[in-house]
């Protein structure tokens, strides 16, 4: 059961960031609502899941140990979801908001706690 949101983390992040890798300069991203490329910043979220890609296939060794990566996925994603997607539905602020992937964060955020809170009473944190 541990390694579930790991399994997950693999499966949803290696066409994510193969796709942002090779996505051709100047295109428009259009899993993100068809925002503007914007080559660096493109490249810090393709390093930063995929970092959370090579983290997720080490986890798999050991589940329990590497309980933070999901503690930084919900953080991080709970983060954009109120600075970014929360404003633009209260008419706040204008943008598109990126239907896919906030529906895959909106899964992690009420999932992971699970397996946060799993692997807390195992008592191997």
């Amino acid at each position: 059961m541990h390694h579930i949101p790991y399994v997950l983390n693999i499966l949803i992040l290696v066409p994510v960031v193969a796709g942002l890798i090779r996505h051709p300069v100047g295109e428009a991203l259009a899993a993100f609502g068809g925002i503007a490329d914007a080559p660096a910043l493109r490249m810090l979220v393709a390093s930063l899941w995929a970092g959370v890609l090579v983290v997720s296939a080490l986890a798999l060794m050991d589940p329990l140990r590497f309980w933070p990566v999901l503690l930084f996925q919900v953080v991080y994603k709970t983060f954009f979801v109120l600075l970014w997607v929360v404003p633009i539905w209260l008419g706040r602020a204008e943008g598109g908001i990126p239907v896919g992937p906030v529906a895959v964060f909106g899964f992690i955020i009420a999932v992971w706690p699970f397996f946060i809170v799993a692997a807390w009473r195992s008592g191997q944190m």
